[in-house]
């Protein structure tokens, strides 16, 4: 049967004596005790319990994970997100919807039908590159009217939407992510807007307000050739009509320009590209 023992004082190991009501974190050595194993700690470190050791043990760096991030302040962050085998902790724009946290890829405010093949079209291989970035890898949100970060990374979903401030962040009126669609088409997604894939196009798979749609995407791809004239994630009629974009941008034609949700890029209606990897 335990003996239950009431302590009043305790003598720390250089001999000070501490009440306990004075006991702090700083007066504890965790790895003092048997079941708890820490090495090289560092900032946001986590406890997990260990099976197989029996013990407690620090996960390793947890912090500057999105998930991480949800329930702090919109706005940018210190996120890992990159290729590299530990990711890359670059700035980036932060926001909320739908539960979860996600980081901005790409914002464009640049109406001009040439846009993505002036900025993140990568003409030798037909995918997207990187365009206009910071220093530290981040969007550059000052300078010029459109950023682009492609990096390969393990995402879960991707959302559009109309921002009405370059540095602004998820318009929750104006926003569509790919959860609706089946995982084969939304993985290509994916793929593509982390550079593992080239242009692609889809048909009748993309919906609106959450649910399954029959737009068409046609990113540098029509009729399963490569092709230079439209770039847009959803066309602008349910079974596949040519018309102005929903999303994205066509070249030549009557409707020519860049659409975000219907309405003409500008200013203050930014076409906007964000992923999240939980």
């Amino acid at each position: 049967m335990p003996m239950q023992i009431h302590v009043d004082q305790l003598i720390t190991e250089n001999g000070d004596s501490l009440s306990t009501d004075s006991i702090k974190n700083d007066n504890v050595a965790l790895n003092a005790l048997q079941d708890i194993s820490l090495s090289n700690v560092q900032d946001g470190d986590q406890l997990v319990w260990n099976s197989s050791m029996g013990k407690w043990i620090n996960s390793g760096y947890q912090a500057n994970t999105l998930q991480s991030i949800y329930n702090l302040d919109a706005g940018i962050h210190l996120v890992s997100w990159g290729s590299d085998i530990d990711s890359t902790v670059r700035p980036m724009n932060v926001d909320f919807y739908g539960g979860k946290a996600w980081a901005e890829l790409m914002y464009c405010a640049d109406p001009s039908p040439t846009a993505p093949w002036d900025y993140w079209i990568d003409n030798s291989t037909n995918g997207m590159k990187s365009y206009n970035l910071t220093g530290s890898g981040g969007l550059d949100y000052f300078n010029g009217n459109c950023s682009v970060l492609i990096s390969p990374q393990i995402m879960s979903n991707l959302l559009l939407t109309a921002k009405t401030a370059i540095a602004g962040g998820i318009n929750q009126e104006v926003a569509i992510d790919c959860s609706h669609m089946s995982s084969i088409n939304r993985y290509q997604f994916l793929d593509y807007f982390t550079g593992v894939i080239p242009g692609f196009e889809q048909l009748d798979t993309f919906g609106l307000a959450g649910g399954v749609g029959n737009f068409d995407t046609h990113l540098g791809y029509r009729n399963g050739s490569i092709q230079d004239d439209e770039w847009m994630v959803a066309d602008s009629v349910a079974g596949g009509s040519i018309g102005a974009p929903l999303w994205g941008w066509r070249r030549t034609g009557q409707h020519k320009g860049g659409f975000a949700r219907g309405v003409s890029v500008s200013a203050n209606v930014i076409f906007s590209i964000w992923g999240t990897n939980y």
